[in-house]
């Protein structure tokens, strides 16, 4: 396939239409021509230009013998793969949030003007415990951003917000990279220094701890433990049953271990948001043909929330 000097082939950030007509899908390929701004279909991009057609009509000015002669009609083309359903990052706690901004609005309605005004001032931001979704939706988008980084330079493909079987729960974000499908939590602990503790260990098992401000925070690492099980379930009954499921707590704006050894507890790896694209592009054996058919399996078994 050959490509105009001011067309690039790229994977699509947002969906756009051919001049033929032909609509290309968020996060497939195509070409962009710089100095129109328009899309350009891959089929439009395999058609010969003007003078390498003009070239081919005068070689077929060459009579060809009726023994080699063959159909005008050309098989019919395939049809186009379906579109990737990679979900809205952070829709499921925009969603929440909003529900318990409406309730908590309905109960501040009933009071005197004067609490009101006095509550206003002190909480601002309204009850932490409903202004703590608004702030995990921002930090999820800011994680979708890097993952939409890592896809634009064919790492692998970005899934969002995805549902849990039988539960209200979903999973923040998963990414299909070379080395296989990681689970992505992100986690918005503003300034937060992240530690990892050890004890025990030489005759006796060795224990780890994640700690958050000085806090133990196991209940993070066990739920990822869960949310790996969930992929892993989803891949069950597939040709990628074996594949890696890697968990990842991704700590927006926390404060990481400088060692990277304490980068690791029970089985899940600890990044920032400056180094999710580096983990995400670890080495693999999945070429992109391979990465794009399991994001289809995980998509369509761990269907979108939104």
């Amino acid at each position: 396939m050959s490509t105009a000097p001011d067309v690039k082939l790229m994977r699509l950030r947002y969906a756009g239409a051919c001049t033929c007509g032909v609509r290309v899908e968020q996060g497939e390929r195509a070409g962009w021509d710089r100095g129109t701004k328009q899309v350009v279909c891959l089929r439009c991009l395999e058609t010969p230009s003007a003078d390498e057609s003009e070239s081919v009509a005068a070689h077929s000015m060459t009579p060809v013998p009726p023994a080699l002669s063959v159909t005008a009609e050309a098989d019919p083309a395939p049809p186009p793969p379906a579109p990737l359903d990679v979900g809205v990052a952070g829709a499921a706690a925009r969603r929440e949030y909003e529900r318990r901004k409406t309730k908590d609005d309905a109960a501040r309605a009933e009071r005197s003007a004067l609490w009101r005004a006095l509550n206003g001032f002190f909480y601002p931001d309204g009850r932490q415990t409903t202004h703590a979704w608004k702030v995990g939706a921002a930090g999820e988008t800011r994680v979708a951003a890097a993952l939409l980084a890592a896809s634009e330079s064919g790492l692998g493909y970005a899934l969002h917000d995805r549902r849990v079987p039988g539960k209200r729960s979903n999973i923040d974000h998963l990414f299909v990279g070379a080395a296989g499908v990681y689970v992505i939590d992100a986690k918005f602990y503003k300034n937060a220094e992240i530690s990892v503790e050890r004890s025990g260990g030489l005759f006796g098992p060795q224990v780890e701890t994640l700690k958050v401000k000085g806090r133990k925070c196991d209940a993070l690492v066990t739920a990822m433990g869960t949310q790996q099980e969930v992929v892993r379930a989803a891949l069950a009954g597939t040709d990628a049953a074996d594949a890696p499921v890697i968990p990842v707590l991704c700590f927006v704006d926390g404060l990481l271990p400088m060692r990277v050894r304490n980068r690791q507890v029970g089985g899940v790896r600890l990044c920032g948001l400056k180094g999710l694209g580096k983990l995400v592009a670890g080495e693999g054996d999945w070429d992109d043909a391979r990465r794009l058919a399991v994001a289809h399996t995980v998509a369509a078994r761990l269907p979108s929330i939104t």
